[in-house]
């Protein structure tokens, strides 16, 4: 999608600087002008842009480079202090935070590599278990309603 919007702005800008001068559209016919075209496209759709995913037992790292900035986030997911979640066109998107920060990120990206998408949910179930606040979109969106970690938690709060 990001290499359409470019072409098409980079053709647009073309076309107007090329009208501007009185040129009418013979822009068009260098060369030259189709080189720095297609490069502006290619740049449009972050190619030195990566994202990393990287988990263990109870945390996960998401490192994300671009242009050669590197950010690196690390978050506790058995220790969790809030959890939302909402849709979002085909997937939802989830907001995970912890005493450190917080992160989102779609479902998509999560569970694309299965095995990190088992531990952010023991780690999100862990998390709601032991008191974690969570919305009720989240708790209908990644379906807590049937596992016993809410009524762990709730159990927890009346015997208080």
């Amino acid at each position: 999608m990001g290499a359409v919007v470019g072409l098409a702005l980079m053709l647009a800008l073309v076309a107007g600087v090329s009208l501007v001068r009185g040129l009418g559209l013979s822009a068009f016919k260098y060369w030259q002008l189709w080189v720095v075209i297609a490069v502006f496209t290619f740049l449009t759709t972050s190619p030195f842009t990566y994202l990393t995913y990287a988990a263990g037992a109870d945390w996960l790292l998401v490192e994300r480079s671009r242009w050669g900035i590197k950010k690196r986030v690390w978050l506790d997911l058995y220790h969790l202090t809030k959890i939302d979640a909402s849709y979002g066109g085909t997937t939802f998107h989830l907001w995970l935070y912890g005493k450190d920060g917080g992160f989102s990120r779609s479902s998509h990206e999560l569970q694309l590599d299965r095995r990190i998408w088992d531990l952010v949910y023991n780690g999100i179930l862990h998390s709601v278990a032991n008191g974690a606040q969570v919305s009720n979109q989240a708790i209908g969106i990644l379906q807590l309603g049937a596992t016993p970690a809410l009524k762990m938690r709730d159990a927890e709060h009346r015997d208080l």
